[in-house]
C-alpha cells in the first residue's frame, strides 16, 4: 500500500487547526519544572491572566506587541500618576485577550513607599477571576 504523504500531511494540518479552534485555552500544569497535567477552561484562563500580569510588554520577541503589560514604565513616577496609570495599564493588558470581557479594579493601595497593590476581578468568557498585582514605582 502506497500512502500519499502530502495528502496525509495536509489532512493532519487541517485536523490540528480544527483542534486548536475547539480548545483555545488548553494549557499545561507545571510543578517543580515538570509538566504534570493539561487543563482548559477557567483553570487555563487563570494561568493566562497571571501570565499577562507578570510579562513585560515589548521585551520578549516570542510575544506580539499586544501581549503583556507596561507596568515597568511606572518606575520613578509620582504616586498619584502611578495609581491612575497602573489601573489603565492592567485593564489594557488584560482586555487585549479576546476571552476577557471586563476588568474591574476595586482598590489600589500603597503597600509601601515603593509599591502599589491593585486588586479586582477579571470577567472572562469562562468565569470570573480575582486579580492582585503589585507594582513597583521606585
Amino acid at each position: 500500500m502506497v500512502v500519499n504523504n502530502s495528502t496525509y500531511l495536509r489532512e493532519r494540518v487541517v485536523n490540528l487547526d480544527n483542534e486548536e479552534n475547539q480548545n483555545p485555552t488548553l494549557t499545561f500544569q507545571i510543578a517543580n519544572g515538570r509538566i504534570r497535567n493539561k487543563f482548559d477552561g477557567l483553570g487555563a484562563m487563570v494561568q493566562a491572566v497571571d501570565k499577562i500580569l507578570k510579562t513585560e510588554r515589548f521585551v520578549f520577541p516570542i510575544y506580539t506587541d499586544q501581549y503583556g503589560n507596561d507596568l515597568n514604565d511606572l518606575l520613578g513616577k509620582d504616586l498619584g500618576y502611578s495609581k491612575v496609570e497602573a489601573e489603565r495599564m492592567v485593564k489594557e493588558a488584560l482586555l487585549a485577550d479576546e476571552r476577557v470581557i471586563k476588568v474591574d479594579i476595586t482598590s489600589i493601595n500603597e503597600t509601601s513607599p515603593n509599591t502599589l497593590t491593585l486588586t479586582g476581578e477579571c470577567q472572562t468568557s469562562y468565569g470570573n477571576i480575582p486579580i492582585e498585582s503589585e507594582v513597583s514605582i521606585k
